[in-house]
């Protein structure tokens, strides 16, 4: 690719039988599309052979767009630093199938990153299509936190955002994260022991620990699904593969930072 093709901004999506999904994005991208030049990079993770032509169809028009489809699923985290190693632009944003992009909001992202040195990874707000906010920034977990959480005694699960303000979270949902690729390289990537789950909270954690801020940026904001793989209390989920899969990737989170501090949030 050539300097003058070169985006600026490299999105990455990762989708595991999220064909339709993947058209509500790609349409709120057009839709609203960021004023910097800007790839799209589809990561398909090893979904149904259907699927994944159905995606590959669904990209054909669009120049911006490219699937990279993988025979094995490497999970969240694999997947999105597969993406990236495909990826030309300074910036990334990770965005998930689930999500459609308002007007600006990927340039506000870009904007408060590139005016303050200091922040690593800046996420927008997210809200359902009815207008509620949903709470997608969080504290680092405690086992108590999350088992309340579960046990529906904490109604109260995120941070509840300003709404004016940028502001300092601890961790924010992976369903929509921007940073600089050199960054992200420097911290290493998700790491590749969280299959799903936790791989969000693992690299905003990181970026604590490397000294840059992790935010909110409450005048970006995107429609998500209220639905969520660990949203469930436990005696809704408990069946759930993926219940179980969120308790691995907790003890493998608890396990890699046990007995360290948490990083202060400024």
């Amino acid at each position: 690719m050539s300097q003058m093709q070169k985006p600026l901004l490299s999105i990455i999506t990762v989708s595991y039988g999220g064909s339709e999904k993947i058209k509500n994005l790609l349409n709120s991208l057009l839709s609203h599309a960021p004023s910097v030049t800007w790839e799209w990079i589809v990561v398909d993770n090893a979904s149904a052979k259907n699927d994944g032509e159905k995606t590959q169809k669904i990209l054909s028009n669009t120049p911006q767009a490219h699937l990279v489809q993988l025979q094995k699923n490497l999970g969240f985290g694999g997947g999105n630093d597969e993406g990236v190693k495909f990826s030309h632009g300074e910036f990334l944003a990770f965005i998930n199938p689930d999500i459609e992009v308002q007007g600006g909001c990927i340039d506000r992202l870009l904007e408060a990153i590139q005016k303050d040195s200091t922040i690593g990874i800046a996420s927008p707000l997210l809200q359902t299509r009815e207008g509620n906010l949903l709470e997608n920034t969080w504290d680092f977990p405690t086992l108590w936190s999350l088992l309340s959480r579960r046990l529906r005694t904490n109604m109260n699960k995120g941070v509840k955002p300003l709404v004016h303000q940028i502001n300092s979270v601890a961790w924010a949902q992976g369903s929509f994260l921007v940073m600089r690729k050199s960054f992200f390289q420097k911290l290493g990537g998700f790491d590749s022991r969280f299959f799903l789950f936790f791989e969000d909270t693992d690299l905003c954690r990181r970026s604590w620990e490397a000294g840059k801020k992790v935010v909110q940026v409450p005048q970006a904001r995107a429609f998500h699904s209220e639905h969520r793989l660990s949203g469930k209390d436990i005696w809704g989920s408990i069946f759930r593969k993926t219940f179980w899969i969120h308790v691995i990737s907790m003890m493998k989170y608890f396990q890699k930072w046990k007995g360290q501090s948490k990083p202060k949030i400024f």
